[in-house]
């Protein structure tokens, strides 16, 4: 079967300029390594996207990718477990963040959900889904992030919704309600952990964020390409708008993706972004359209519902930039961009498949004896 590479995978234009305009950021950056290890770090997300893309050609390719995400899952969860077993609190795995563990798990969860609501027939692989599935969800709890926790509530719910358009079928109210019972028992014994978690959760922190949130503002309306890439955290430390946060133990970074981008790439900057991300969700949207409840169309809905829980709550959060979920982002959109492709090979192979059961059919006629 040949394999030969597209040069040009779905959203490439978009993807460049977004490339280019972050290179010419190294030029007018404050510290341009700074700027230069960004683009490094887009790049190599790239490089993820087009090999994403152009390796899913089969049905089988694309099993072995999930089942592949569920030995991420269980990795993470071992090291969760040793987390919790240490004595911290909020686990994080092998992320440098609790929440960065949390919005990178819940983009593969609301995979999973979509497997075990659509696959009837996966036979062993349906386990793997479920066990994933659980896994993920005891994850994102022990992360005891609180964007995370909303957004997997609102992630499982929107899949299901998804599901249920691509087909409503019987089992799938069966399935809902036994994921209902089997999580009662665990809603009662964490949520009193998350109701206080809530509570003492610090104040200072919401203050912060606005601050950091009117400093990129400024950054971004006083340089058409912002700060250089990379280069928030300088700036906020080492130059006058550090007035914008008086505590210098506030001046990390600003957690808003948006914002963060406006304040490192100009408003150009967070235009092109927002074009990228969003023309990839397009492209979620307007293949769930066709609602062919199959394998893609499973894979598209976790995509899909993934990428939003991740983008929903970059309004609070920056982990977008850091390279786990960098990565997954664009590993997931590749595979998005494929399933088009992917769906048409499925369609061929089976018309393929019937022409040789009915010329085999044909040929056994033939070979009877008359009478």
């Amino acid at each position: 079967k040949s394999r030969r590479p597209d040069l040009l995978p779905p959203n490439s234009t978009l993807m460049l300029a977004y490339l280019i305009l972050a290179v010419f950021t190294i030029f007018i950056a404050y510290v341009p390594v700074y700027a230069g290890f960004g683009v490094f770090k887009i790049l190599r997300a790239m490089v993820v996207y087009w090999v994403a893309y152009n390796y899913l050609r089969s049905e089988e390719d694309l099993r072995f990718f999930v089942m592949l995400l569920a030995a991420m899952v269980g990795f993470q969860f071992l090291l969760v477990m040793q987390d919790r077993f240490s004595g911290i609190y909020r686990a994080k795995g092998s992320t440098p963040h609790s929440n960065t563990l949390a919005m990178y798990i819940n983009m593969m969860n609301m995979i999973f959900l979509s497997f075990v609501l659509g696959d009837r027939q996966g036979g062993w692989r349906r386990y793997v889904y479920w066990g994933a599935l659980g896994m993920g969800t005891l994850i994102v709890l022990a992360t005891f992030s609180r964007g995370a926790l909303a957004m997997m509530i609102m992630g499982y719910g929107l899949v299901t919704m998804l599901s249920f358009y691509d087909r409503p079928r019987s089992f799938k109210f069966k399935i809902v309600g036994l994921m209902l019972l089997a999580a009662l028992p665990l809603v009662i014994k964490v949520t009193p952990a998350i109701i206080e978690r809530f509570e003492t959760a610090p104040e200072g922190a919401e203050v912060s964020r606005l601050l950091a949130n009117d400093a990129a503002y400024a950054m971004a309306n006083e340089s058409f390409l912002g700060v250089g890439l990379n280069n928030y955290s300088h700036v906020i430390n080492e130059t006058g708008y550090s007035r914008f946060i008086p505590l210098e133990s506030d001046r990390g970074i600003v957690h808003n993706i948006y914002y963060l981008h406006a304040s490192e790439m100009g408003w150009i900057g967070m235009l092109l972004f927002l074009l990228m991300i969003g023309n990839f969700l397009l492209m979620a949207v307007r293949y769930l359209l066709r609602r062919r409840d199959d394998i893609t169309s499973w894979m598209a809905t976790g995509i899909l519902v993934g990428m939003l829980t991740l983008l929903t709550q970059s309004w609070l959060e920056w982990a977008f930039r850091q390279t786990y979920i960098t990565v997954e982002f664009f590993l997931l959109a590749g595979f998005l961009a494929a399933l088009p492709r992917l769906e048409r090979s499925m369609r061929r192979e089976r018309r393929v498949r019937k022409l040789q059961q009915a010329m085999q059919a044909q040929a056994l006629q033939q070979q009877r004896p008359p009478g």
